[in-house]
C-alpha cells in the first residue's frame, strides 16, 4: 500500500508562549514549527494519505551529565539523611519517576549533597523530593539548580495556511527528562504514540509481549490528505538548544 517513504528531521525550538500548565494552545500562529506535511496545499493528488510509526527525538548535541536546552530553574533544597525537598517557589513540571538533574550550588553546613541524576519520589505543585546519598551532619539547606523536563506537545492541523490558533488541535504531550540518558527518546519505544491499525503488515509481537521492542506494529498516526503536524515547547521562551524531531513513516 505504501507509494513512497517518508522520512524527516526538523530542529525544535520555538516556544508555545505559554506552559501547557496553562493550556496547550500556542499563543499565536507562530509559536509552533512544522514537522510532517500530508500535502497540506492539496497539490499533489498521487497521495491519500500517510502513516508515521515512529518518532524520535534527538538532542542537538551530545551531553554526558545533563540536557542543557534552557537555563536551569533557581530553587532552594532542604536536605535531611537521605531526603532532599527542593522547593521551586514558581512550581514545577515534575512528575512522579521521572529523573531530574540537582546542581546544589550553596549549603549552611556541613557536606553539600553531590550533583547528579536523581528520580522524583514525591511532589506537590511547587515541591518534589529526591533520594541522596546519606548525609550524616543533621540537615543542610542552601540552593539549587533545577533542569526541568522538556515539554513538547503535538497538533494536528487541518490547513495548508495557519491564520488562527484554534486551527490547532493538540494530540499529545511528550516529556523528556533533561538528563544525558534521554538525549536520544523514542516515542513509539516510550509507547506515547497512540494505537493504529498499521496499513503495513509487519512481523513480530504487538506492544505488550516479550518482543516489542524488535517489532512494535500498532503505535503511531495515521493522517489525511490535506493535513500536516505540528509541534511546540512548553515555555514563554525558545530554547536555547533545540531538539531534532525525527519521523518515519510513508505515504499511500
Amino acid at each position: 500500500m505504501v507509494d513512497r517513504p517518508a522520512t524527516g528531521s526538523t530542529l525544535l525550538t520555538v516556544a508555545s508562549g505559554q506552559l501547557f500548565s496553562t493550556s496547550l494552545i500556542p499563543t499565536a500562529v507562530g509559536n509552533s514549527t512544522k514537522v510532517f506535511d500530508v500535502d497540506s496545499s492539496l497539490t499533489d493528488t498521487s497521495i491519500s494519505g500517510a502513516y508515521i510509526d515512529e518518532i524520535w527525538f534527538r538532542y542537538s548535541k551530545r551531553v554526558i551529565e545533563k540536557i542543557d536546552a534552557r537555563t536551569a530553574t533557581s530553587g532552594t533544597y532542604s536536605a535531611t539523611t537521605t531526603v532532599a525537598t527542593v522547593t521551586v517557589s514558581g512550581g514545577h513540571n515534575l512528575e512522579v519517576g521521572q529523573s531530574v538533574f540537582l546542581n546544589f550550588t550553596s549549603y549552611n553546613t556541613g557536606a553539600v549533597p553531590i550533583d547528579g541524576t536523581f528520580t522524583v519520589v514525591t511532589i506537590t505543585p511547587t515541591t518534589f523530593t529526591v533520594t541522596i546519598p546519606n548525609i550524616a551532619s543533621g540537615t543542610i539547606t542552601g540552593n539549587v539548580d533545577i533542569y526541568d523536563p522538556i515539554d513538547f506537545c503535538f497538533y494536528l492541523v487541518s490547513t495548508g495556511t495557519v491564520t488562527n490558533i484554534n486551527q490547532f488541535f493538540p494530540l499529545f504531550v511528550a516529556s523528556i527528562d533533561a538528563v544525558s540518558a534521554k538525549q536520544y527518546c523514542s516515542l513509539t519505544l516510550k509507547e506515547i504514540l497512540p494505537l493504529i491499525n498499521h496499513p503495513v503488515v509487519q512481523a513480530g509481537s504487538n506492544f505488550g509481549s516479550a518482543n516489542n521492542e524488535i517489532a512494535p506494529k500498532q503505535r503511531g498516526l495515521m493522517l489525511k490528505r490535506g493535513q500536516a503536524l505540528y509541534v511546540s515547547v512548553s515555555g514563554t521562551a525558545a530554547l536555547t538548544n533545540g531538539f531534532y524531531c525525527n519521523i518515519q513513516g510513508g505515504y499511500y
